[in-house]
């Protein structure tokens, strides 16, 4: 008993449950999000115009970067987790259901929780990169791809909230549905980025086992 209260076994009880805690948290918020959006979607689509539809879409991929996101950062990093890490899940609810409500109402306010919530993705990966000592290999295997992965973030907080902060100055309701595609253009871009960071990853998994095989040949 001792022994399992022991600093080691602590910490390493704590890495070892903290993946699969937070991906099943991670699992439940964005199957309340999509459920959110299906309701929404199911209740207003009869009034849906070109924008309506685009906005959804982009709200679904931005569903979709947030799962992926986790799925990436838990799997490949280990820390000790803090009260943020408990809290930015649940902005990102927060975020999400804005996000799913706003598809039909006011592309302007959809645009305002958008930059916000990409903010908040900012701060998430904040919080796994300032563990860097304990994943010092993995952070080096993606040397370069890492860092660059924010400036994506930091251009979508600059164009959703500067649509939002000019949507009337340059009556950018005119162009609603211009508006939403760009949106959709966004966000699916930043999914792209994430492609070559998790081809990385997976090539530094396996190097490991190449390097076996090699071994045994």
């Amino acid at each position: 008993m001792r022994d399992q209260q022991s600093p080691t076994s602590v910490a390493a009880r704590l890495r070892q449950q903290f993946a699969p805690a937070y991906l099943t948290l991670t699992s439940i918020i964005q199957g309340v999000a999509l459920s959110a959006l299906v309701v929404r979607v199911e209740g207003t689509y009869e009034h849906f115009g070109l924008e309506n539809w685009l906005l959804a879409t982009a709200t679904l991929l931005a569903f979709l970067l947030v799962w992926h996101e986790y799925l990436m950062q838990a799997l490949a990093y280990v820390w000790m987790p803090t009260l943020i890490d408990s809290a930015v899940p649940f902005g990102f609810l927060v975020a999400q259901l804005f996000l799913a409500h706003f598809v039909y109402g006011s592309e302007r306010v959809w645009l305002l929780v958008a930059g916000l919530a990409f903010g908040l993705g900012i701060v998430a990966w904040g919080t796994t990169h300032a563990h860097s000592q304990e994943n010092a290999d993995v952070l080096k295997a993606v040397s370069g791809l890492s860092p660059a992965r924010v400036l994506p973030s930091i251009i979508c907080i600059v164009v959703f909230l500067g649509m939002w902060a000019l949507y009337d100055v340059i009556d950018l309701g005119q162009v609603r549905g211009l508006v939403a595609a760009m949106a959709v253009l966004v966000v699916a871009s930043v999914i792209a980025t994430t492609v070559p960071y998790w081809n990385r990853v997976l090539a530094y998994a396996r190097s490991d086992d190449d390097a076996k095989e090699l071994y045994r040949a």
